[in-house]
């Protein structure tokens, strides 16, 4: 089967909401570390001032203040047209690129980036889902954005994104849905199609959440959604490891 983008977008300007998301996918990101280093030294990260970490950690906590310039992508709100005109409006320098980038002096950024775990190791350096908040308060149209950080000449923020192929893509719906449901409800990620999945999901967290109430609604289908995932990760190391054993038979 062919690979397929993943791509997600949200706009929270909620802390509570901001924070509440961010325990939940810190804990994924614990999970997934955790079958990361199955079999892994541990290695020491040693960041120098600008430089990354070698090798990358497999988490990545963002809590900072970034001076500038930033581009910030105008692709990261799904009407980019509205958000380069609000920019326009707020006397901030746009440049002619596709997409139109927005030049920030500087940026706040709360939230985590990780490796997701795929025991196929299919598509290095494109295998991190990021959650990562724009903290913006002055310009209300970008504060609580969903970004994903790059490092380059310049600061680069951009719509998340991860790369899947047979593996979790089924998954990925489940924990947007619940994303969308509960904490974000302009909440949008693409996968095969805008929303997959999510009027199925919809009618079960709906159903739940009538009979028990939604903050005990929100934490049990979030435990769900982890342990589909260790579900899928055991699944997928047996399947490699069976590859491996007839590779050498």
């Amino acid at each position: 089967m062919s690979s397929v983008d993943v791509v997600w977008k949200g706009h929270c300007r909620n802390p509570e909401a901001r924070y509440r998301l961010l325990g939940y996918v810190h804990r994924l990101a614990r999970v997934s570390d955790t079958y990361l280093r199955q079999g892994e030294r541990p290695y020491l990260s040693l960041v120098g001032e600008g430089h990354e970490a070698l090798p990358r950690p497999n988490i990545k906590i963002f809590d900072e203040t970034l001076q500038g310039p930033v581009l910030v992508s105008s692709a990261i709100g799904p009407h980019p047209e509205t958000i380069v005109a609000r920019a326009l409006e707020a006397g901030l320098k746009v440049i002619a690129d596709t997409p139109q980038l927005i030049v920030l002096d500087a940026v706040r950024l709360r939230g985590l980036d990780f490796k997701l775990f795929d025991p196929r190791g299919l598509y290095p350096e494109i295998d991190r889902m990021s959650f990562v908040f724009l903290e913006c308060p002055e310009h209300h149209f970008l504060d609580g954005r969903l970004v994903q950080v790059t490092h380059g000449d310049k600061l680069y923020l951009s719509s998340p994104s991860i790369r899947l192929c047979s593996y979790l893509e089924d998954w990925t719906d489940c924990l947007f849905a619940w994303t969308r449901f509960f904490l974000m409800g302009d909440f949008w990620w693409q996968r095969r199609e805008e929303l997959q999945g999510y009027a199925d999901y919809r009618g079960v967290f709906e159903e739940l959440q009538t009979a028990r109430g939604s903050a005990e609604a929100e934490d049990a289908t979030f435990d769900a959604v982890l342990s589909t995932f260790s579900q899928h990760a055991e699944h997928g190391i047996g399947e490699v490891a069976k590859l491996a054993k007839a590779g050498k038979a």
